[in-house]
């Protein structure tokens, strides 16, 4: 996005200043304790724990634990440190700004009679921080997605877990509806600056630790000290191609043709393109 600055501010402003007005509203409040109540009969031992269990999973501590085993398998089974990094960085930022922005707004829980909440569960309801979790890892995933089939599978299994959890926090009462209908935009304004981040510096990691570079290449720079020799060596070709190409001259491969000139190009790979 161009603006990636600031049009995720505007819509993080906005849901802060709404987050604000929803906390000194009593009236909002009570109309949505009533839903939370009209759930009641579901809440059976065996639900309210299993909801424990999914609301828990997704919590502040979690959060993180799952988006560096996502990271992981992403580095594993994908084989992709460009991928891997680029999901860390867009999820982190996203995860980290929608906490912050919990702490910002600061409206408290819902509290059920009988019941207590911790303090840092009464300090921070919205956005709902579990849901906004999953939507972070579900968008964070679909981004890195490179092919539409398993954008698809990525979106429908994300959006599934996201709705599970959603139902998990209504069920435990950890935060009130506005709280979770508020975690979508503020996911995806975190999600678009993540990605802001992640386009800068995930291209300057790929340098630094050679991932563009072929295995063979890829141990030469880093027996060098300034591991920079393997893409000096790599892209001298097309500098002066480029420099060639400026004069008005041909860039070849050095083969000519038996009674003809030179007709063959090289092909120019640019680094910045990758």
């Amino acid at each position: 996005m161009e603006h990636w600055v600031i049009v995720p501010m505007i819509v993080i402003l906005a849901i802060g200043t709404l987050g604000r007005i929803v906390s000194f509203t009593p009236q909002i409040g009570a109309a949505e304790s009533q839903v939370l109540a009209a759930l009641e009969p579901v809440r059976s031992s065996m639900m309210l724990a299993a909801a424990g269990f999914v609301h828990g999973a997704f919590t502040a501590p979690m959060i993180f634990a799952l988006i560096a085993a996502l990271t992981a398998w992403l580095v594993v089974v994908r084989r992709s440190a460009r991928d891997a990094a680029g999901f860390a960085v867009t999820a982190v930022v996203a995860t980290a700004l929608c906490f912050m922005l919990q702490q910002v707004v600061g409206r408290p829980a819902p509290v059920i009679p009988g019941e207590s909440l911790t303090a840092a569960e009464t300090a921070a309801s919205m956005p709902a921080g579990a849901v906004a979790g999953a939507l972070v890892i579900t968008l964070a995933l679909l981004v890195s997605a490179r092919q539409h089939a398993k954008a698809l599978v990525v979106l429908a299994v994300g959006g599934s877990v996201s709705l599970v959890v959603a139902a998990a926090t209504l069920i435990t009462s950890s935060a009130y509806f506005v709280d979770i209908a508020a975690a979508l935009p503020v996911a995806w304004a975190g999600v678009a600056l993540g990605c802001g981040v992640a386009n800068r510096a995930v291209p300057a990691m790929a340098y630094r630790f050679g991932w563009d570079l072929n295995e063979a290449e890829r141990k030469i720079n880093y027996r060098n000290p300034d591991r920079s020799v393997a893409y000096a060596d790599a892209y001298a070709d097309a500098q002066h191609a480029g420099e060639t190409a400026g004069r008005g001259a041909v860039a070849v491969d050095g083969r000519h043709d038996a009674d003809g000139p030179i007709t063959e190009e090289i092909p120019v790979i640019r680094h910045d393109a990758a």
